[in-house]
């Protein structure tokens, strides 16, 4: 038989614009290897590849060109994966095939349908049966006998019969994982997107008991790690195949055996390859980190959760916050990078709880290396946790969508979310003690300040007494005394920084600045935040992605080159004289320079010049040679590009950062 697996539809939200994190799925091809070694034939269809290649739209026929593309590839049986936050698009997906092809069955797994396999099939007759857990074991006996849709006897498929909902036995975890085939990584186009790194399943199985994490409600409590022979076989066969030597070995937490890790650190040592993995804080030690970083491990992910003492005894976390900064400085010292990760948004969290999470993280930007990435998440409810067992019934919905949810795109989506938040609670949140519009101001204006960078944030906390939780306190006050409800990105921040400190205030323009220069930069990562600061213009050009046009800023790059140079205690004054004048600049990311921001200083002619290009005015130089040079220097310097006829007049978000509104 032909079967086709689906992988999610995973659109990751990062400076105001949906990102494609093009990686083969590690369970799906785990399933294609099972599955191909028993005689059938598997297609792997990702969605993100055909949106990333243009060959699918965001919009509201999504859902039917994603069907009409899966049954192209003539299935006698679809698999689909799905999360919680991107099961609406299942959903729809599911619909438009069972319309198109009622022959053809129709199976679901993964995380969120393992947990609500009876509420799924109770309520979505599309899905023919919902395959639960780890599913190595069982896909082969459920896809041979899909086609009678017979599931009797086959363990861990929930399925109808005669209109009840019959939930098999559960089939057992794997618990030697060295017995898998090996991922059909050749079912993804690795070659095709030449990828700098590839995931590899290192182990699965979570021992711990937080209240928010389904993961062990998935891969259960059993700890599981390939061992270090088999995760080395792995490795060697995709760098000889492909040329990779950069790995993610992907398990929550890959250091809960230290003795493990050192098996594995011993084998892949002298292979010259470079690896991160996560971790608990309280899972690692000193010696073994530097015994990673000598094995080529160059970044480690903690999942801190919360800054307060209080929470973590109540999210059952019980991290040792006291072992938060020895540990970061050991990672550091011994040559890794680290992701430290927070969550804000429980539903017994108090202000104070809160103020500790964002100090924590405010005296990082003093205490640490930029090399460490620091987080901060919206809580969401997950099922089969203990959260959802205690708090479910007090869910409640808004349509905001943050961090991984999935877009609204046909009108009845949102409805059907807010009316099944048993099912859909990914989109809903808890009640809890503190304001929801707090929760999301907090998170949101958390990740546009991060744009600004370590130097400017420890610069701009110096005027909150070094702490966050009081700038979060005082965008919070300030936002309920105008009624504003948002959306709280970076126009909200200039807003905030115009209202408080007033235009004519250097921090105010060297937001702006910073905030534009971000821009420029996620352009070059393949999007820009909030939209690019593109304009069409007449005749031809127009101000070009990797530009931005300020107007009547202070001298920010000598203020930021100011802030820069300062070391701790990171208490450097501005001078009045720098402090005080107002430039134009046009910024103009550098191509051949990875990231870097080049400055120009303007005069005021020279600015009203290209204010034309971005205020799509026309233009009026093909009778002047003069400045026909200039714009073709322009384009050179990749500040302007030429414009298409076709394409259409739009002036996005983004606009707002560069205006100062």
């Amino acid at each position: 038989m032909r079967v086709v697996f689906v992988d999610n539809l995973l659109l990751e939200q990062k400076n105001g614009t949906y990102r494609f994190d093009l990686q083969p799925h590690l369970g799906l091809i785990s399933l294609i290897a099972v599955t191909e070694a028993a005689g059938h034939q598997c297609v792997l269809y990702d969605p993100k590849l055909a949106l990333a290649r243009d060959e699918l739209p965001l919009d509201k026929s999504l859902y039917l060109r994603m069907a009409t593309d899966i049954i192209a590839s003539a299935p006698d049986v679809v698999g689909l994966t799905t999360l919680g936050c991107n099961f609406i698009c299942t959903v729809k997906v599911a619909f438009h095939l069972r319309r198109m092809a009622p022959e053809v069955p129709i199976l679901l797994g993964g995380p969120h349908a393992s947990i609500l396999d009876r509420e799924i099939v109770a309520r979505w007759p599309q899905f023919d049966a919902v395959v639960r857990n780890e599913s190595e074991s069982t896909v082969v006996p459920v896809v041979e006998a899909a086609p009678g849709r017979d599931y009797a006897g086959v363990p861990g498929v929930t399925h109808r019969v005669r209109g009840e909902v019959v939930a098999n036995p559960g089939a057992p975890l794997v618990l030697d994982l060295d017995t898998l085939p090996r991922p059909a990584y050749d079912r993804y186009p690795i070659d095709e997107l030449d990828l700098p790194l590839l995931r590899v399943e290192a182990g699965r199985g979570c021992p711990f008991n937080c209240t928010f994490c389904s993961t062990a409600s998935f891969f259960g409590r059993r700890y599981r790690l390939k061992s270090a022979e088999r995760l080395c076989t792995e490795l060697d066969y995709l760098h000889e195949r492909y040329g990779i030597g950069r790995f993610a070995l992907t398990h929550d937490l890959f250091t809960v055996s230290k003795a493990k890790v050192r098996e594995f650190c011993d084998a892949v040592g002298d292979r010259g390859y470079t690896w991160t993995c996560s971790a608990r804080m309280d899972c690692v030690d000193p010696e073994l980190l530097e015994r990673m970083s000598e094995a080529g491990c160059t970044s480690i992910y903690y999942g801190v959760e919360t800054g307060s003492p209080r929470m973590q005894k109540i999210v059952e976390k019980r991290l040792d916050l006291a072992l938060f900064f020895p540990t970061l400085e050991v990672t550091h010292r011994v040559g890794m990078s680290a992701t430290a990760s927070f969550i804000t948004g429980y539903p017994e969290e108090e202000q104070a709880d809160q103020d500790q999470t964002l100090d924590l993280i405010g005296s990082c930007f003093y205490e640490c290396s930029e090399s460490l990435t620091i987080q901060l998440h919206l809580l969401t409810p997950e099922p089969g946790t203990r959260l959802i067992h205690e708090f479910g019934d007090v869910l409640e919905y808004d349509g905001h969508v943050s961090d991984f949810n999935f877009p609204t795109l046909e009108p009845d989506d949102g409805s059907i979310m807010e009316s099944n938040p048993d099912v859909f609670m990914n989109h809903h949140y808890y009640r809890a003690r503190l304001p929801r519009r707090q929760h999301v101001l907090v998170t949101s204006v958390y990740h546009v300040l991060y744009r600004l960078g370590f130097p400017v944030l420890r610069h701009l906390l110096n005027h909150y007494d070094r702490s966050l939780s009081r700038l979060a306190r005082e965008m919070v006050e300030w936002a309920e005394r105008r009624g504003d409800d948002g959306p709280y990105d970076a126009s909200f921040l200039c807003r905030f920084m115009n209202g408080t400190w007033g235009p004519g205030h250097y921090l105010t323009s060297l937001v702006r600045y910073m905030l534009a220069a971000s821009d420029l930069r996620a352009d070059e990562d393949g999007g820009s935040a909030e939209g690019s600061p593109e304009r069409r213009l007449r005749p031809s050009y127009v101000l070009s992605s990797s530009a931005a046009l300020l107007r009547g800023v202070h001298d920010s790059p000598a203020i930021l080159s100011t802030i820069v140079a300062s070391g701790p205690p990171f208490t450097v004054e501005i001078p009045a004289a720098v402090g005080s004048r107002r430039r134009d600049y046009l910024l103009v990311l550098d191509r051949h320079e990875r990231k870097a921001v080049r400055n120009f200083e303007l005069d005021r002619s020279t600015a009203d010049f290209l204010e034309r290009f971005r205020r799509s005015s026309a233009l009026g130089i093909e009778d002047d040679e003069e400045a026909r040079t200039f714009v073709a220097e322009l384009v050179r310097l990749g500040a302007l590009r030429e414009l298409a006829g076709s394409e259409a007049v739009a002036r996005p978000v983004a606009a707002a950062v560069a205006d100062g509104e």
